[in-house]
């Protein structure tokens, strides 16, 4: 909801029993991206879901609330922001009846587009609103007095014993935002009549209205001015939410929760605060895009725009990023980029969703001049104005579909220009100078002719915009245009999609390693290795190809889906080897410089080969099934070439922030024979084709079978 546009902060030490729980989103793997209907009728979101958004990558549709709310009437308008005052928790809006919402919910799921609710839990009407006053009413037939101290919603029902009057009894102020959080969670919000969350009849109200909402299908929640209410008293609410419908959803999956909270730094209350419990919107996205396309900065900062990119980036499994938002845009003089803005939020979308980081939301709002503006007939589309609609929005969203999961990599930067690739599937680059730029660029992609995605696409056999011409080393020349942008990906590939690369010739076998180590959240553990006895081991960089050393390998782990640093670490990591980090791990070249930092995720190079933590603990989002020994195991399981090993045994050696300490391991316990064959070794020594589990600093080891 629009309201000023400050930051929050504070710090309350709560979390739930699993930090994750409502984070995921819960979509298809292939549909990262969230569209946001703004003010859309229930009956044209399910049609949308099955004409338009199930086809082109949409894997979910956050809509307005659908609770009873107040209707005030001007000059033949409502205003869009009567939908963020509940009279009510019943599904009459003018969006349409809870017959309509059903249908919608259920229409959308069946074609694999989740609904996430807009919920408003925090307040109710503004203080003064009456149902029977003129010009006022509700959506549906609710009667209520908003008077100060009547502040009666029968229907809910709620009386003036379920507000924090008693606490504060008036509006938030401008300097309780950088000073005073409990002001900005107990008193009102620009009028608005604040609940009592620590209230057990607030809570079991909203817990019900949450509650019929799983049971409908929806898959999740956006909680308007989450900042205003209590993290404890949120996650109260949530922790007694039932599992999504397992027949939709799978079993013992929680909703999917973000969090409003504005904050841009220096106030009292901080997202940290909400990440326990959800996601939350991250308001810093579109503002460091904004800024690099208007050049306030360059857009080639954008090549770390990640974890710790200024203030509020938080981890990917934390955010929920975006351009604009229906508030923001509405701005008198914006500080993100709008539809209003044309080409440049064209290029705002199209870096977003060929970015690596964080989950997405695109932006459909409807055409307006004035702020209180309403939705063009009572909450009907305004299709000329539907941002899903325009076809670079649509295509870049189709090449986020293709790239879930792949590295950012190939990075190149120039002044006011970046380019990259998505590891073997797609490549993007944005020109923000005042000339055009042209060079030839490693894409990764298999040899072919390739439609531009960005101001065109690939029609039967012919491309609308330019063509690009990939060689058999996956190198291309091509020009971006000035204050423009190219995206291509194997969907837009002339004659269809590559076939899969050939297997590589070698005896590979499942093996997996598992290496104790107690961590701290944002440590990440490698290892390296190889085998050290009968070869001599280059130095690198990046000369594991002709490494006698090293040895080939393919990542094949199974981890859970917030493991974002080692699913795109993983990725080019092709040896087992004591150089470190390998060239296809990711790339940024400063040409200006001749200086190259290799294995980059989010502004941050790898050290080796990835680890991914785990426990034995089979309630955990962490159990790994191979892992029988404990928490604090990392693990990585990978088909190795045990013909590049010593008879079958390599050495490996734990790396974080520096090496693991000399190891004089001798023979190890396990269901295979764990003599150790490599006496002079200083490294664990461990079995091509088996389990192998060492501690960090010990020399302690297990070898087991699969």
């Amino acid at each position: 909801m629009l309201f000023p546009l400050v930051v929050t902060s504070l710090a309350v030490a709560t979390s739930a029993g699993d930090p994750y729980e409502f984070d995921d989103c819960n979509t298809l793997f292939d549909r990262q991206t969230m569209v946001h209907l703004f003010e859309w009728k229930w009956e044209d979101v399910a049609k949308e879901c099955e004409d338009f958004l199930q086809y082109n990558g949409y894997g979910a549709v956050q809509v307005s609330p659908p609770n009873e709310h107040i209707m005030i009437y001007t000059n033949n308008d409502v205003p869009w922001w009567v939908r963020y005052q509940p009279v009510s928790y019943r599904l009459i809006s003018r969006s349409g009846t809870e017959s309509q919402f059903q249908n919608m919910v259920d229409r959308c799921n069946k074609v694999g587009v989740r609904i996430i609710v807009d919920s408003v839990l925090n307040h109710m009407v503004g203080v003064g609103q009456k149902s029977d006053d003129p010009g006022r009413g509700s959506s549906g037939t609710a009667s209520f007095d908003g008077r100060d101290g009547i502040e009666s919603f029968p229907a809910v029902p709620y009386s003036s014993t379920d507000f924090h009057d008693p606490v504060c009894h008036g509006d938030i102020q401008d300097s309780d935002y950088h000073n005073n959080a409990n002001n900005v969670r107990n008193c009102r919000l620009s009028g608005l009549l604040d609940l009592n969350h620590s209230s057990t009849h607030v809570r079991n109200m909203v817990t019900s209205y949450l509650t019929s909402l799983i049971n409908m299908g929806v898959g999740g929640f956006r909680l308007d001015a989450s900042k205003h209410m209590f993290p404890n008293d949120l996650q109260y609410v949530l922790e007694r939410l039932p599992n999504l419908k397992a027949d939709i959803f799978g079993a013992n999956q929680k909703p999917f929760v973000v969090h409003e909270v504005i904050d841009r730094g220096g106030e009292a209350i901080k997202v940290n605060e909400y990440i326990s419990i959800g996601r939350y919107t991250n308001f810093n996205f579109g503002a460091a895009v904004a800024s690099a396309i208007w050049k306030e900065s360059d857009v080639a900062g954008l090549s770390t725009l990640g974890p710790g990119f200024g203030y509020g980036n938080l981890d990917d499994h934390d955010i929920l990023n975006f351009i604009d938002n229906h508030d923001n845009q509405r701005d008198d003089h914006p500080y993100v980029l709008t539809y209003k803005n044309g080409d440049e939020y064209r290029m705002g979308n199209a870096y977003m969703l060929a970015w690596t980081y964080g989950y997405t939301r695109v932006m459909s709002s409807f055409d307006f001049k004035l702020h209180d503006q309403g939705p063009p007939n009572q909450g009907a589309p305004n299709y000329a104005c539907v941002n899903t609609r325009w076809p670079t929005i649509r295509q870049m969203v189709q090449f986020r579909a293709v790239c879930q999961g792949r590295a950012a990599t190939e990075i190149v930067t120039e002044s006011n220009r970046i380019a990259f690739a998505r590891e073997q599937n797609g490549f993007f680059a944005m020109n923000n100078a005042d000339s055009d730029w042209k060079r030839q660029f490693d894409t990764t992609l298999p040899s072919g002719s390739y439609c531009d995605q960005y101001d065109g696409e690939l029609q039967g056999s012919m491309c609308t915009g330019q063509t690009i011409t990939v060689d058999n080393n996956g190198k291309a020349s091509f020009r971006i245009p000035a204050r423009g942008c190219i995206a291509f990906s194997v969907i837009s590939r002339i004659g269809g999609r590559p076939s899969p690369p050939n297997p590589p010739n070698g005896n590979f076998q499942k093996t997996a390693i598992f290496l104790q180590r107690n961590t701290q959240p944002g440590q990440n553990v490698f290892i390296r290795g190889g085998s050290a006895q009968a070869h001599q081991c280059s130095t690198g960089p990046f000369k594991q190809s002709t490494d006698l050393c090293s040895i080939p390998i393919i990542h094949n782990s199974t981890t859970p889906w917030m493991y974002a640093t080692y699913r795109q670490w993983s990725q080019g990591d092709e040896y087992l080897d004591f150089e470190g980090e390998e060239q296809r791990q990711g790339q940024i070249v400063f040409p200006s410089l001749s200086l190259c930092l290799s294995g980059t995720y989010d502004g941050t190079h790898a050290t080796g080969t990835p680890l991914a933590y785990s426990t034995n603990d089979a309630n955990s989002v962490d159990y790994q099934p191979l892992n029988k020994y404990g928490p604090d195991y990392w693990f990585v399981q990978i088909l190795m070439d045990c013909d590049k090993t010593e008879n079958g045994w390599f050495e490996l050696k734990g790396y974080m922030n520096g090496w693991e300490n000399d190891i004089k391991q001798s023979s190890c316990s396990g269901t295979i024979d764990g003599s150790n064959p490599l006496k002079s070794s200083n490294n664990h020594v461990a079995k091509c084709g088996a389990v192998n589990v060492y501690t960090w600093n010990s020399n302690s080891c297990i070898v087991n079978s699969f």
